[in-house]
């Protein structure tokens, strides 16, 4: 007999594989004091977290708000997640 659930939590559940992509840069000059600036107040107002969790975050973000971007995805057709 299958097990029914008792109640239904909000988080859905973690696929442990998430789909990744490495990207390392250098950033030099305000962009790097901005950046690092950005992560002690993210920590102040969450608690610590770690750049490169926060990083990800922070681009799909901006990709999300970006309604030129959103605009050109529907007309082209999003491409499948990297493998």
């Amino acid at each position: 007999m299958a097990r029914t659930p008792m109640t239904t939590l909000a988080l859905p559940r973690i696929e442990l594989e998430e789909k990744a992509t490495d990207l390392k840069l250098r950033l030099k000059g305000k962009i790097a004091v901005d950046l690092a600036d950005y992560l002690r107040a993210y920590g102040e107002a969450n608690g610590p977290i770690d750049l490169d969790l926060l990083v990800p975050h922070m681009l799909g973000a901006f990709m999300d708000a970006d309604r030129g971007f959103q605009t050109w995805r529907k007309r082209v057709g999003a491409k499948e997640e990297p493998s």
